[in-house]
């Protein structure tokens, strides 16, 4: 049944993508903040949508705005199957066409001039102008250079699907300018580059591509598990986590296990990395391993390594991710190597299968660790446990990470700190029951702060930062006091010196040039 319903829902979107619409837009002038500074009012203009705004992206040069509708169910639990696409002339204030979109079959990316649309196992090219069709390719374009306006991908075949041919295209006219073998069972778990044409792609390893030929290195290995049948434990990681955190999680599949590997760690020659199988240094250029340390394929799971002095640590968190679920996989662990010889100087099992490290942070020489109920203090020369404290969930709530460093707290006088920065003595916990407590050194809690209390920084110019509580954004100085307030959330972005944002099926566009012209 749901293939079924997928292969209407395919139908559907190439049918009616090519059909017109009545939406009407609607835009006016109004006051969107306040100058502190000399209580004068800071003037935008919205943009009113006939449905919610799902993705907006914003072209300065032209003024052309596409906009993305997707409605939610009358009981606010589900996004709508169907919406629209829009492209919307800021300058001219008029709609220059619209088309209709099937979310669940159907994708829209842009890159400036460049609409890639896919559906079903295509690509097409869209005139942005217009919205009329200017290439078709049977590939699913995962990934677009914008500079070099070339378009990566894997090729399906009609027998067996997708393939591991992935395919360079050139985003002019659908060409194929070149292919390459490259392992996609596992998925792509990142994309960097090391230099202007050469990208690395983390999937199943490291590959080095060559973004106009796709020559390039190869550094195999295993970063998920495939066929994964065990009863899943989901952890949700909910979206207070996310923000307060500054991390995200995006996932694909729905049997594989993914993302054990380790953020990619890179100095002036070489990238580490750790995968289910090793941890590995590689010369970034030739793809040379360097050396490989064997790590208990039985116990990794996803992981985060750094560098400390002359060792390369490592944090394995006791987790990966199946589809959009945290599952329980492996042991939480801690080690540490010698970054010139990859010799291990230490590997301490954390023995709770059942209980991940949710978040860990490093001060005066120690691992501080958060699991669920409890935090562990380590030594980083050692890896031996120091202390241990458990925290009753009755009385603080579900423990969930460390606080980023972008949280930022009100002081009596209404000016802002950012909180870690506050006292570099303690360590900060957010729990699931809307508080931090403030940890010393002995594990123990020095203070409960109330989420209402924060404030999240989001964005810097030189003399400016903003920072977002509930829908609403304060402009701050240097020195932490207030110069504006604005009626804009977490995120806007700035161009210029327009601050851009949208809220529900309203878009908006705000001068801040009184504000931060002395930038």
């Amino acid at each position: 049944m749901r293939t079924i319903i997928l292969g209407i829902l395919i139908i559907f979107s190439m049918n009616s993508f090519s059909q017109k619409n009545d939406l009407q837009v609607k835009s006016n002038e109004k006051v969107l903040g306040k100058n502190l500074l000399n209580n004068s009012e800071i003037r935008g203009f919205e943009y009113v949508f006939p449905d919610r705004i799902e993705k907006t992206y914003l072209d300065t040069i032209s003024g052309s705005l596409t906009v993305q509708l997707r409605g939610i169910s009358k009981n606010g639990k589900y996004l709508d199957n169907f919406g629209n696409i829009l492209l919307y002339d800021l300058k001219g204030k008029k709609l220059k066409w619209s088309k209709k979109i099937a979310y669940q079959a159907s994708s829209l990316q842009q890159f400036s001039n460049t609409m890639i649309y896919t559906v079903g196992n295509k690509s097409k090219c869209l005139d942005v102008n217009t919205g009329n069709e200017l290439w078709e390719v049977k590939n699913n374009i995962y990934y677009v250079d914008p500079i070099d306006n070339i378009g990566i991908g894997y090729r399906f075949k009609n027998l067996t699907g997708y393939s591991n041919e992935l395919e360079g295209i050139d985003l002019k006219n659908g060409t194929v300018i070149w292919k390459r073998e490259l392992n996609r069972e596992y998925g792509w778990n990142d994309v960097f580059y090391v230099n202007d044409s050469t990208m690395i792609v983390v999937a199943a390893g490291l590959h080095a591509v060559n973004i106009n030929n796709g020559s390039g290195w190869d550094y195999n290995t295993i970063t998920g598990k495939k066929d994964y049948t065990e009863t899943v434990v989901t952890n949700a990681v909910g979206v207070i986590a996310g923000i307060l955190t500054g991390t995200g999680v995006i996932a694909t599949g729905h049997n594989l296990v993914r993302d054990i590997v380790s953020n990619r760690l890179i100095d002036s020659s070489h990238i580490y990395f750790a995968s289910k199988e090793h941890l590995a240094k590689v010369d970034k250029q030739t793809g040379k391993v360097i050396w490989e340390s064997q790590l208990p394929s039985d116990l990794t799971s996803k992981s985060s390594i750094f560098m400390n002095d002359s060792l390369v640590l490592m944090v394995n968190k006791g987790f990966a991710f199946m589809g959009q679920r945290q599952l329980d996989f492996g042991k939480p662990f801690i080690a540490a190597f010698d970054n010139q010889t990859g010799k291990q100087k230490y590997l301490s099992i954390i023995n709770e299968k059942k209980d991940p490290i949710l978040g860990f942070h490093i001060l005066n020489k120690e691992y501080y660790l958060v699991f669920k109920n409890r935090i562990a203090k380590y030594s980083l020369e050692t890896g031996n446990l120091i202390k241990e404290m458990s925290f009753p969930e009755e009385e603080h709530g579900e423990l969930k990470n460390f606080i980023g460093n972008h949280v930022y707290l009100t002081n009596e006088s209404g000016d802002f700190s950012n909180l870690r920065q506050s006292d570099t003595t303690k360590v900060f916990v957010f729990t699931n029951k809307d508080k931090i407590l403030s940890i010393d050194n002995q594990l123990n809690v020095a203070e409960i702060i109330d989420f209402e209390n924060l404030n999240l920084y989001y964005l810097q110019t030189k003399n400016h930062k903003f920072l977002a509580k509930d829908g609403l954004t304060w402009i701050i100085n240097n020195a932490g006091q207030k110069v504006a307030e604005i009626d804009a959330t977490s995120k806007a972005v700035l161009i210029g010196t327009t601050l851009y944002d949208k809220k529900n099926d309203s878009f908006l566009a705000i001068d801040l040039t009184e504000i931060i012209n002395v930038d």
